[in-house]
Parts: C-alpha cells; sequence; structure tokens
C-alpha cells in the first residue's frame, strides 16, 4: 500500500530556503547530505513521523558552467524563488513499484544517479529504487514511488540540529495538485490515491504540487510554493 514519504523543494540557495521554511514554520532541519555526482546539496526537515522535506540546491556550481541537464534545469526552475518539484510516494511492496513502472511505460530504478554522500557517516542509506525516475515524474509535474521496506532509520526521524527549529511536525493532512482526480488516478493506475490517507485537493491548474498542509505541535499549517515549471 503506498504511503506519501517526502516532497522534494527545489532551492537556488540552500540555506535561504532551508531557514525561511524554518522561520516560517518554526520545523527544525538537518544536513542530508551531498550528491557528488549531481552537484547537488541537501537539507531535510520533518513533517512528522514517515514524511518529510527534502530541500534541495547546486551547491557545485561546475555543474552548471559544464551545462549539466540536472544543474541546468534545477537553475531555470528556481529562477523565481523556490518550487516544489517532487511528490514522492513509497511503498513497501516491490511489485506494486513494478506493476506502476509496467503501468506508465518505465523500468524499476534500482538506484538514483550520482550516489549519496552522508554528513553524519553513522546513519544507513536508504536503498533508492524508485519508479519513474524524476524526469519522467517530476518534470511532468506527476508524482513517483519508492520502495521503502521499513521506516527503522527514515529521514524523517533524524533529529534537527539544535537551535533550528523546535516546532514538532506531526503528519501531513492534506495536499493540493494542479489537474483533475481522475488524470492523477489515470497515471497511477494500479495504485490507489485513497491510501495515502489525507485530503487531495485537485486546482484543475497545471500538474505538479502547490500546497502542503501539515499538523504541528503549534497547531495546523499550510506551506505552499510555486509548481514545478512544465
Amino acid at each position: 500500500m503506498i504511503a506519501l514519504d517526502h516532497i522534494a523543494v527545489w532551492s537556488d540557495n540552500l540555506y535561504k530556503t532551508t531557514i525561511d521554511l524554518s522561520e516560517q514554520t518554526g520545523l527544525g532541519s538537518t544536513d542530508g547530505g551531498y550528491f557528488p555526482s549531481l552537484g547537488l546539496g541537501q537539507k531535510l526537515i520533518s513533517l512528522g513521523p514517515g514524511v518529510y522535506i527534502e530541500v534541495e540546491s547546486i551547491v557545485d556550481h561546475r555543474m552548471i558552467a559544464d551545462g549539466d541537464p540536472l544543474a541546468a534545469e534545477l537553475q531555470r526552475q528556481t529562477f523565481g524563488g523556490a518550487c516544489f518539484a517532487g511528490l514522492c510516494l513509497r511503498s513497501d511492496d516491490i511489485s506494486e513499484i513494478e506493476a506502476f513502472a509496467a503501468h506508465v511505460g518505465t523500468q524499476v530504478f534500482g538506484e538514483i544517479a550520482g550516489g549519496k554522500r552522508p554528513v553524519d557517516r553513522s546513519v544507513k542509506r536508504r536503498s533508492a529504487v524508485h519508479a519513474p525516475d524524476f524526469r519522467n515524474s517530476w518534470l511532468a509535474g506527476k508524482p513517483n514511488v519508492y520502495l521503502v521496506e521499513t521506516l527503522t532509520g527514515h529521514p524523517s526521524g533524524l533529529p534537527p540540529q539544535p537551535g533550528s527549529g523546535d516546532v514538532r511536525g506531526e503528519g501531513v493532512t492534506a495536499i493540493e495538485v494542479g489537474g483533475t482526480e481522475a488524470e492523477l488516478r489515470a497515471w497511477l493506475g494500479p495504485l490507489n490515491p485513497d491510501d495515502l490517507g489525507i485530503s487531495i485537493r485537485y486546482n484543475g491548474g497545471p500538474d505538479g504540487l502547490y500546497a502542503v498542509s501539515f499538523a504541528s505541535s503549534a497547531g495546523p499549517q499550510t506551506l505552499r510554493l510555486n509548481p514545478i515549471t512544465l
């Protein structure tokens, strides 16, 4: 059964966006590490058990100078500020991901290109089995699905950096997406969006994520950013 796992935010300034989000919500953040072959740095903000935001930004600017496709796309997407880039679901059943991959006409990917180097080397890196890749999901404003067999060691449970925020996320309650319910169901095919257990508002606009609402120790909150530009 699927669940909401994490939400990717693309930014032109990793620190500014992370600090802005923490100041807006009171939620603390932690360092998510670095993807050497992608030039991406990452900060993590927990929205509650099992769900988190990953803020990503190009930190190796040679990637931009060399015309790397991902770096160029991220730079284009964030020209007007940070945006919601990816709506990432999870399943603990590889057969669900295989069925979804077949439905959208792609393969199951066993890894994210670029690897990852965590700052805290005691943190065991999770499997990155997923479908489709970001080019065939995020850039289309559609969710993809990761294999997460256990929440033990899930990034949402990492302690925030002291002083970065003391509000606790208590779980996502709703999201706002573009398009229609029929279009999302057609994309997910064998996967049922009702299984997410959250309210989904369809605004009829271009595909992508527009807002996420969550419970917190400071009360209900909503984050709204620009959606990815298709």
